[in-house]
């Protein structure tokens, strides 16, 4: 939401910033020497000198810390503590001897040396990777920053820039350490308790503690949940690739390094009580996912102790500037008391993000993510049931207690915790928010992600489905509600009214919930709906597909029919990863088509025809979604999706007369899928599908397959299929979707600096029939001479088949695909000619 609604919001003027200088002399303990070329540093920051050939120094920065480091090749690094207070000082450093020597490198002729440093470095990958530990703990802080950047001349005269003008004064302005001002749009610091466990995989966080001041930010609930913890900052580069906004790039030390990246061995270093070789990387191409930085490696493990990267623009990515990546990682010790080295863990981690709108003198957003671990305890695991939530906010999550936070400063945060001008940044964000401009922005922002206008304890929407205009309805109005945690923590209630000009019918739909366990995510609910539906397009056969469902609503609406439908359900997620559903329920069928059927087959045509069902069931369904994250919404539970597993849902359904209902039949239905990070050769993902009955039917009740023929392109249908062409009473179904990520264009001059991307899909079906139920349909003539609608049958033995390709990211939005139906070519039901190509287009924000 936040990058929508900065698009809206600029500076004013400038203030100058102060400058800290640190200056002095190094020299031998013992000799009195002065040492030329050592390395003096601020502790927990990048900033850095070297001294001069005669051993003095002069460090300037813009924030201090509270001690500096020197390290030189033959010392021990010293530490000194200054005063970050105070904008000029002189420290001498007197440096000890050292006794640390280099193992030796073999350099082959012809080979690049720092080859042989990263082939060290893998081999001994099982000592020194976090993998190796069997569980480890600790205390995380981390500090999120978020601020507008690049602010033209030309958006200062936005009206809605100018009323902010107006109410900030010169002094609110805040200017970064490159001397780009910016205006903060969100601050907040967060302690938690992160947990992992190896074999099987568990991980848990505990949210202790968050402040948070922003625009458009509450300051808890899913707020700390997103910004608190280890979510944004948890890279591990011992991995072959590194996900960032939803691609993969390669990691300069992973299987694949000498494939993606030139290497130079710059130099060894102290870091820490290590020395170092430093190794200098660059993408051999620079449109790749690929990093730009360096690493340091200790000379005596091989274990990775620093690395920054870099994302430039060349890379293959929407919306950004730069992103880079800082880790400092740390040896831990068995915690049963073991002195051994159990494996390194990452103690200080920094992520700064520079984003950018389209164009690139459009806004920007930038992001400053801090975070720094202690208190680490290795390989003692807990139960498994421990592990069971994943992210768990404290009950005073939010709750103001300013003695705790000075504490978190003295033993967690240090030098990283909140400083002046972050105090200034939170007192700028608290003017901003008072601005009405702002407010309004933020209204508008919250609908637009969200669908939803909260008024109290109630959210007003979603908006995607307030209007639409068919050919059944005229113009289709519908407002609808639901109630959040304010209203109740356990009762939800949601809502909606809708009304049609043309058929002058009023529809309506309710629910209730009682949420019973969070932990367990157990719910009883009853619901009720009266609405006009499209054949083959509710919500349960199309996976939860909402913006398809919307725009189903518009233009022709063939396959309507009125519904009543009643349910009761109870679900529950006894064991993490696996939701169990129960539902009792009716529904009607009764088309606005020329449909009908016979209801007693047997009899041929002599058989009496039936247009309207009833139909009462019940039902049972297991999802099994291993390794799934979700994050608590109010009542709300997010998925984040799963790691490398798929989802998988079964159904088994029973029609019942004992329960009022026409017919007794039975339904198996299966579905599963997953997306699949296939490294260099970009992201594919796959729905499989299934249903089996052996009952007798109309085919309403069977399984129609979701067609699409409208311009629009839609994943996870048959975009070259009518609506209701083809029905069956068992079926496989699979779509699969593949995206290059710039795997071949990012090699075709010209093409290239498009950032095109290249798409593929395939999408097949096996389906079919048995003979009864092919002779429930009936094709005589309803009464006035019309002719019924007429259901085609699938060959078990043919597949239906369409393939596709296309460019994706035209303008960074547009995706056009060209779809190519590949069997099946005789027109159509009902006479529908049938082509079997079509070129079609969609929209969608994507890094």
């Amino acid at each position: 939401m936040l990058l929508w609604l900065v698009l809206s919001v600029a500076v004013t003027a400038t203030q100058a910033q102060t400058v800290y200088t640190v200056t002095g002399l190094v020299t031998d303990a013992h000799t009195g020497d002065p040492i030329p070329f050592a390395s003096v540093s601020l502790v927990g920051r990048r900033s850095g000198a070297l001294t001069d050939e005669k051993g003095r120094y002069t460090l300037v920065a813009k924030i201090l810390t509270d001690s500096i480091a020197v390290s030189s090749m033959g010392y021990k690094v010293s530490r000194r503590a200054i005063d970050p207070e105070r904008t000029s000082q002189a420290v001498d450093i007197k440096l000890e001897s050292g006794g640390n020597s280099l193992q030796e490198v073999t350099v082959k002729a012809g080979e690049n040396p720092a080859w042989r440093v990263l082939r060290q470095l893998r081999k001994n990958r099982s000592i020194n990777d976090r993998k190796r530990l069997s569980a480890y703990e600790y205390d995380s802080y981390v500090k999120t920053e978020i601020a507008l950047s690049h602010v033209s001349d030309r958006m200062r005269k936005n009206p809605l820039i100018k009323r902010i003008n107006e109410a900030m004064s010169k002094h609110d302005s805040i200017i970064d350490k490159d001397g780009h001002r910016v205006l903060p749009l969100l601050a907040s610091e967060s302690v938690s308790r992160y947990y992992f466990k190896a074999n099987p995989q568990h991980k848990r966080e505990d949210i202790l503690k968050t402040r948070i001041k922003g625009v458009a930010v509450d300051d808890a609930g899913l707020s700390s949940q997103l910004l608190g913890g280890t979510n944004l900052v948890n890279q591990n580069f011992y991995d072959n690739y590194i996900p960032i906004l939803g691609k993969d790039f390669a990691s300069p030390i992973g299987d694949n390094w000498k494939n993606w990246y030139e290497f130079f061995l710059a130099d060894t270093t102290q870091i820490g009580d290590h020395i170092c070789y430093e190794i200098q990387f660059d993408p051999k191409r620079p449109e790749d996912l690929a990093f730009v930085g360096k690493a340091w490696i200790d000379t005596t493990s091989f274990a990775l102790c620093q690395i920054e990267t870099r994302i430039g623009s060349g890379a293959n990515l929407n919306y950004v500037r730069e992103i880079t990546i800082e880790q400092e990682l740390e040896t831990t010790t068995d915690s049963a008391g073991s002195s051994t080295t159990a494996g390194w863990l990452p103690v200080s981690i920094r992520l700064k993000a520079d984003l950018t709108g389209v164009g690139k003198q459009s806004l920007g957003l930038r992001a400053h993510v801090t975070l720094r671990n202690s208190n680490i305890i290795v390989n003692h695991p807990h139960p498994a049931a421990f592990y069971e939530q994943p992210i768990e906010p404290s009950d005073t999550v939010s709750t103001t207690n300013e003695a705790y936070w000075h504490t978190v400063q003295r033993t967690l945060a240090g030098t990283d915790s909140l400083n002046k001008e972050d105090q200034k940044t939170r007192q700028v964000i608290e003017k901003l928010r008072a601005v009405p401009a702002v407010k309004m922005a933020e209204a508008v922002g919250q609908v637009a992600v969200t669908g939803f206008y909260k008024v109290g304890g109630f959210d007003i929407g979603p908006y995607p489905y307030l209007f639409a205009v068919n050919s059944v309805e005229g113009l289709r109005t519908r407002v609808g509600f639901r109630t959040n945690e304010q209203f109740s923590r356990n009762w939800v209630l949601r809502g909606y009214l809708a009304y049609g000009t043309l058929d002058k019918q009023f529809k309506y739909g309710g629910e209730i919930n009682y949420l019973f366990s969070r932990q367990h995510w157990t719910i009883l609910g009853v619901r009720v709906a009266n609405d006009l539906e499209r054949l083959g397009l509710t919500p349960e056969l199309i996976g939860g597909n909402r913006i398809f469902y919307a725009l189903s609503r518009f233009g022709r609406f063939r396959g309507g029919y009125q519904s009543y439908q009643k349910e009761v359900f109870f679900k529950t997620e006894p064991v993490r990863g696996i939701l169990l559903t129960a539902t009792l329920g009716s529904r009607t069928f009764d088309p606005l088509f020329p449909f009908h059927y016979r209801t007693e087959p047997e009899l041929g045509d002599q058989s009496a025809l039936r247009s309207d069902i009833f139909d009462a069931y019940w039902s049972v369904e297991a999802r099994l979604a291993r390794k799934e994250k979700y994050l608590m919404d109010g009542n709300d539970r997010i998925t984040l999706g799963t790691k490398r597993a798929p989802v998988l849902t079964i159904r088994y359904t029973h029609g019942a007369k004992s329960l009022g209902g026409e017919y007794n039949y039975d339904r198996l239905t299966l579905r599963a899928q997953q997306s699949l990070r296939l490294g260099a050769l970009g992201r594919m993902t796959y729905l499989l599908s299934a249903g089996y009955t052996p009952s007798t039917l109309p085919a309403p009740l069977l399984f129609p397959h979701i067609g699409n023929p409208t311009p629009l392109l839609t994943t996870n249908t048959f975009n070259r299929m009518q609506f209701y062409e083809f029905v069956s009473d068992r079926f496989v179904a699979v779509h699969i979707q593949h995206r290059f990520e710039g795997l071949l264009f990012n090699r075709i001059p010209g093409i290239r600096k498009l950032n095109w991307r290249l798409v593929a899909n395939i999408d097949a079906l096996w389906g079919s029939q048995t003979k009864a139920n092919q002779d429930v349909e009936s094709f005589k003539p309803l009464p006035g001479g019309t002719r019924p609608v007429y259901f085609g049958t699938l060959d078990g033995h043919k597949p239906y088949m369409e393939v596709g390709y296309g460019i994706d990211n035209i303008f960074k939005i547009i995706r056009l695909q060209a779809i190519h139906r590949l069997n099946y070519l005789e027109d159509g039901p009902n006479g529908i000619p049938l082509n079997s190509f079509a070129l079609k287009a969609s929209a969608s924000f994507s890094f």
